[in-house]
C-alpha cells in the first residue's frame, strides 16, 4: 500500500483529522508529518480528499472524503 492509500483509509475511518492526527495514526509520531502533508496536498489536488480549515494553530487543516457528510454545509 502507498502512503496515499493509507491516508484515505484513515480518513475514511475517522474524517476530520489534521495531518498531524493522520501521521500519528499511521506512524505514531510527528517525524513523518511532512510526508503526510505532501500526500494530503496531492490527494486534495486529485480531488480524492477535501481540505477544511484555515491552516493555522487555531484552525488547522482537516481532511475529509469528498462524499462524506462531514463536509456538507448545513442548510
Amino acid at each position: 500500500m502507498t502512503v496515499a492509500n493509507d491516508i484515505l483509509r484513515v480518513v475514511m475511518a475517522q474524517p476530520g483529522l489534521s495531518a498531524e492526527g493522520i501521521a500519528g495514526k499511521l506512524f505514531g509520531d510527528k517525524a513523518t508529518m511532512q510526508r503526510v502533508n505532501a500526500a494530503c496536498r496531492r490527494l486534495v489536488e486529485e480531488r480524492r480528499l477535501v481540505r477544511r480549515g484555515r491552516g493555522g494553530p487555531s484552525d488547522p487543516f482537516t481532511y475529509h472524503l469528498p462524499t462524506h457528510p462531514s463536509i456538507l454545509t448545513p442548510t
